[in-house]
């Protein structure tokens, strides 16, 4: 195994399911019962340091129990001339597969208790992971799967419209399979269980090499770009420049610009929005929404149980007990105290580093 699953695994190993791991590298991690999910930071793609974690933490799970890996995605992989291994000098010769590159999410196949199930990069229980995986129960029986295959997937669904408007499409379309232990399948062998299992196959293109598709760079539309997979497992990305363009006009709008909006007139500034544009950057919106109810809501639970058991009338005990065990959540409880609302200021302090676009909090691609 490479060096950053092994060095994960064996983190894992000590410290289990609660451990704190950001020592390791810009890696975050999610918990389901007993798995564990890591994924690199936004602060790892501006740093670009890349360390051998921070590759492997691309949606790799691992059961906490056993310190194995319980699925396994690809690492990290970069653009064309982006870092040294992808310069075009320096990129094998011969043969090799290409495959279109669908404008998605990433869809990754676990295990669990109730059967399987898809998560994304960052998240078992994000709003792509749970369509993905009603979608997955609903069409697709995986029985005689080999235990130990992750398959990967490209979740395109209207509601995860990322740039390019597939329009109803409603599909995981297979674009991957890796073992536990690494071993990445070739195209052939996806065919293979395309056909067994029903799933929608990523196209492959017709190109021998990478210079064919370079012509094709500034000429294709509507398309994102293509994935080129060399014969030891080495894949480049190749993105078309239409929708590199495409993608700086939506995303070039910062955090800070859609949170500012929702605070003061989100009507207004939406209506400046192209209307073709308006569907990603909504769904921006509705990400921070989103996690400002969730804090609220986690707010008011804390808010309820101290009350609960302290005497309001003395707002000394209560403000004691808050600096005691909530010294974090202060200002939020003393406002719930005085009857004020918190939706507004939680939204001032939302941490809008989380929520830059890079995939990992509001749109979980296959960046």
């Amino acid at each position: 195994m490479e060096e950053g699953v092994n060095t994960i695994l064996a983190a894992v190993r000590e410290r289990g399911l609660s451990g704190d791991y950001r020592d390791l590298g810009d890696i975050r991690t999610g918990r389901l019962d007993h798995l564990l999910i890591f994924n690199y930071t936004a602060k790892a793609q501006y740093a670009r340091r890349w360390n051998p974690v921070e590759r492997a933490s691309r949606g790799l799970i691992v059961d906490s129990r056993t310190a194995t890996v319980a699925a396994r995605p690809w690492e990290k992989f970069f653009g064309l001339d982006e870092v040294d291994e992808t310069r075009l000098v320096n990129l094998p010769a011969g043969p090799c597969e290409i495959t279109d590159k669908a404008d998605g999410s990433l869809g990754i196949l676990y295990r669990r208790a109730d059967g399987y199930a898809v998560a994304t990069r960052g998240s078992f229980t994000g709003t792509q992971a749970i369509w993905a995986t009603a979608h997955l129960r609903e069409r697709y029986n995986l029985q005689d799967l080999p235990g130990d295959l992750t398959l990967l997937f490209e979740i395109v669904y209207p509601g995860n419209r990322i740039v390019l408007d597939y329009g109803e499409r409603q599909e995981l379309v297979l674009i991957g399979a890796r073992t536990f232990d690494g071993d990445d399948y070739a195209y052939d062998q996806l065919q293979a269980i395309a056909d067994q299992y029903g799933f929608p196959l990523v196209p492959r293109y017709a190109a021998a090499s990478i210079a064919d598709l370079l012509p094709l760079v500034e000429a294709t539309t509507g398309v994102e770009g293509w994935v080129v997979r060399y014969p030891n497992e080495l894949r480049v990305k190749v993105k078309c420049s239409d929708y590199v363009r495409l993608h700086r006009v939506i995303f070039g709008l910062t955090a800070e610009h859609i949170r500012d909006a929702l605070l003061h007139d989100w009507t207004t500034f939406l209506a400046l929005i192209p209307p073709t544009l308006r569907p990603g950057i909504a769904a921006r919106a509705q990400a921070m929404t989103h996690e400002v109810e969730r804090e609220e809501a986690r707010l008011r639970t804390i808010f309820d149980t101290l009350t609960a058991n302290i005497d309001l009338s003395s707002r000394k005990a209560f403000a004691m007990h808050v600096v005691s065990q909530y010294p974090a959540e202060r200002p939020y409880l003393f406002a719930l105290l005085d009857g004020k609302p918190i939706r507004e200021l939680l939204l001032k302090n939302l941490d809008l580093a989380t929520f830059d676009h890079d995939g990992a909090a509001l749109v979980d691609t296959q960046e």
